[in-house]
């Protein structure tokens, strides 16, 4: 299946005022100046297919196996998933809360702490595609521990580097090396953009704004986001959705 990279809707906040800077750039030494057409670009991550976040969803360790798909169809960054509480998991209405992010210092990774996301767009709740939604509730039932959602094996809060390192001996098993944990949520953007999501839609789902983008561009409609959501699943159809344990079913 052909890998989704035509799109580039949101870049990250310093990737994209690098950019900026690139663009503007001249050498004084020649006195010439770059055109637009010779500067430059960013480079393009690449996009995982459905078909590939299932093969990363079963060749990666069972307990993280959700965290996968969060960050895939929810666009969820790593430290907002290993922040994410029991208590922000609402199978009822089929949504996840981000509150807090996760953050580990580089200087001291056993000294991590929860904290606000960077902005208000953020904090969001986001509507989880229904294909999504019995592997997460088996999650919860089977993996989560009493408050938080993930945790390691001895119950501790889930530490980033060990889903990471999870992560990169699941890609090398499915031949993705180039990929990144953090190109999972690029890949939701794009499968979501693929919906017809549009870019006030997304900035909403992926918790990506800021004043500027809103001045700039018409709030989500609430009920947009679970009509996204009910997209991804309609576009992970067809063999491509993470196959399920047989006593799982599917609900709406």
């Amino acid at each position: 299946m052909q890998i989704f990279c035509s799109l580039t809707v949101i870049c990250a906040a310093g990737r994209r005022r690098s950019c900026h800077l690139e663009e503007k750039l001249s050498f004084d030494k020649s006195t010439i100046r770059r055109k637009a057409t010779d500067l430059v670009r960013c480079a393009e991550r690449p996009i995982a297919t459905p078909a590939q976040v299932v093969a990363l969803v079963e060749a990666i360790t069972p307990r993280y196996r959700t965290a996968v798909l969060i960050a895939a169809w929810c666009g969820l960054r790593r430290g907002e998933i290993a922040g994410l509480r029991v208590a922000d998991v609402d199978l009822t209405e089929h949504t996840i809360t981000v509150r807090k992010a996760r953050v580990e210092p580089l200087h001291a990774p056993g000294q991590a702490f929860d904290k606000d996301p960077k902005s208000e767009a953020g904090k969001r709740t986001i509507t989880i595609p229904p294909h999504v939604v019995p592997l997460v509730r088996l999650h919860v039932d089977t993996y989560a521990g009493k408050d938080r959602l993930f945790v390691s094996r001895d119950g501790t809060p889930l530490r980033g580097n060990t889903l990471y390192q999870a992560f990169v001996r699941a890609r090398k098993q499915v031949g993705l090396d180039d990929l990144t944990f953090h190109d999972l949520r690029h890949t939701g953007q794009t499968l979501a953009a693929q919906t017809g999501a549009t870019l006030a839609d997304l900035m909403k789902r992926l918790g990506h704004s800021s004043m500027a983008a809103a001045r700039r561009y018409l709030h989500a409609v609430d009920g947009r986001d679970r009509e996204i959501a009910k997209a991804l699943s309609e576009l992970a159809a067809h063999g491509d959705v993470a196959r399920l344990p047989r006593h799982i079913t599917m609900r709406s």
